[in-house]
């Protein structure tokens, strides 16, 4: 089954977005880059499913971990250095708080755990080694990092400066060299700050990649 027919419809992006992460999942078993695929932030799982399908091209690839992080709640709310509220526009509750009180649901692209793990079953991927892990990433990252060996994808589609950041800074090591980093929302000022400021203060000079018709960047870890 192909992943146009299964993941087409499941994500908040273009079908060359979704052809891209197929790529990449092909990409990093063809070249035999080792490590998990990760993303934070599946929502409805629309990318995850196809970078999945991209490394089910090979067998190895049913050999390979597939992490799935997000709340399961939505985007959480903006912080100080985001100047939007992503899928509504306009801040409108104070950004002045503890960071611990901005972990609440938007609202937007919500979708729970049963399912996206319904989506992956339909799709036939529930039979590989996929770790949907169900929080915001603040709390959850930490509980289960010692688990994550290597990182071969590390795809972030969380929106918001405060995760974003959070994600580089606990994962971003652990991806092999040549593995793909893919920022899905570069073009929301918070993700790239978060990024741009993770960059600068570990001298990381990354080669930004486009896709056309796509607002995501992407680039190989040196």
């Amino acid at each position: 089954m192909s992943f146009e027919k299964c993941c087409s419809g499941f994500a908040y992006s273009t079908k060359e977005t979704q052809q891209h992460s197929f790529d990449m999942g092909k990409y990093v078993i063809d070249n035999n880059i080792k490590g998990d695929i990760v993303e934070c932030g599946v929502a409805a799982a629309g990318n995850f499913g196809a970078m999945i399908f991209g490394c089910l091209t090979k067998p190895e690839g049913k050999e390979r971990k597939y992490w799935g992080f997000d709340s399961f709640e939505g985007i959480q709310l903006a912080g100080k250095k985001d100047t939007l509220q992503a899928g509504i526009g306009l801040i409108t509750h104070d950004v002045n708080v503890p960071d611990e009180d901005l972990l609440v649901s938007s609202g937007i692209t919500s979708h729970t755990k049963e399912y996206v793990e319904s989506n992956l079953k339909d799709w036939g991927l529930d039979d590989l080694n996929i770790k949907l892990v169900e929080g915001w990433v603040q709390h959850t990252i930490p509980k289960v990092i010692k688990e994550i060996k290597s990182i071969s994808i590390l795809r972030l589609d969380m929106d918001i400066y405060a995760p974003t950041k959070f994600t580089l800074e606990q994962l971003y090591p652990l991806i092999t060299k040549g593995g793909v980093i893919i920022i899905d929302d570069w073009e929301l000022d918070g993700a790239r700050i978060a990024c741009e400021e993770y960059f600068s203060e570990n001298n990381i000079k990354p080669e930004l990649l486009s896709i056309p018709n796509s607002s995501p960047l992407y680039f190989f870890k040196p």
